[in-house]
């Protein structure tokens, strides 16, 4: 795998709040989820750049966009704390800019989570990982994928993930112009991660 320069930088504005830590219940679920996808290298730190990949989000309710979303270069960490989660209180994809509060930036991705919560009320849970071997495979199965002319973290990118979802309420995608990036997404963690485990189950079989 060769990484960009760029990758796990944050691309857009963002204005934080610095706070206390967050409460566990906030993320509970998600760090749940967050540990099986570490142990199988789905989240993690390439070890030559040390830069961190994959990411974890949960909306905070139905009415609003507002979300909990894993801190920048957290990929290396096992575990996380209310230390290396934050929440996104408001964000502009025009403007490519996120307001945030908690201890730490928000995650190089939050403009990517926020415009696919935006696309749907039902969508609560979105998982940014890293595979190479899935990420190949979905790309030669015709998953939906985001353009191969198209980076992370950016207001384009945000579209093409609008556009992969659809009206799906559940469901995956491959991120074609950003190496070994897919996203999953769901009505709950347990569904968002069993997509994942269960596509990454098909491109071994």
């Amino acid at each position: 795998m060769t990484n960009t320069p760029s990758e796990g930088v944050i691309k857009f504005k963002f204005n934080l709040k610095m706070t206390a830590s967050l409460e566990e219940k906030l993320f509970i679920d998600l760090e749940k989820w967050r540990a099986i996808l570490f142990k199988m290298n789905l989240i993690g730190e390439y070890p030559i750049e040390k830069v961190g990949y994959g990411n974890l989000s949960k909306r905070l309710t139905q009415a609003t966009n507002e979300f909990i979303i894993t801190g920048t270069q957290t990929g290396k960490y096992p575990h996380l704390t209310g230390k290396e989660y934050t929440k996104v209180t408001k964000a502009d994809l025009h403007k490519m800019s996120v307001e945030a509060k908690g201890p730490i930036a928000p995650s190089s991705e939050s403009l990517t989570h926020y415009a696919i919560y935006h696309s749907c009320p039902d969508i609560h849970v979105v998982f940014h990982v890293h595979h190479n071997q899935l990420w190949n495979y979905m790309l030669k199965n015709n998953y939906p994928a985001t353009s191969k002319d198209i980076n992370y973290g950016t207001h384009e990118m945000a579209q093409e993930a609008q556009r992969c979802i659809g009206k799906n309420k559940q469901g995956i995608f491959v991120m074609s112009g950003h190496q070994d990036g897919i996203i999953a997404y769901g009505r709950s963690a347990e569904e968002a991660g069993k997509i994942i485990l269960e596509t990454l189950k098909q491109s071994r079989d």
